[in-house]
């Protein structure tokens, strides 16, 4: 199975029970972030209003634990959406 079709389950299952009880697979890494983890790789965001999850970025696992650089860099993107996107309002295309 892909490893996008691992993340999209994931996330499927996300919104069918509103939580994924195995850390193995989803897990909160605090400052609001949180990674779902298809192996090899790592997935961060975060929970937006209206139940949306926002995906910041991604990497291959390499270690066990999480590069320092990775969780400064989804805490920067997600400042970046909230910016842009204060009110949860998406652009309507």
């Amino acid at each position: 199975m892909s490893q996008k079709r691992k993340f999209l389950m994931l996330c499927q299952r996300m919104g069918d029970f509103g939580k994924i009880l195995d850390i193995t697979k989803f897990r909160a890494e605090g400052d609001e972030i949180f990674a779902f983890k298809p192996q090899p790789d790592r997935c961060l965001a975060f929970f937006k209003r209206g139940s949306k999850i926002i995906v910041t970025n991604a990497y291959r696992k390499s270690g066990d634990k999480m590069p320092p650089g990775e969780k400064r860099l989804a805490l920067k993107n997600r400042a970046d959406y909230l910016s842009r996107n204060p009110d949860g309002e998406e652009e309507q295309k």
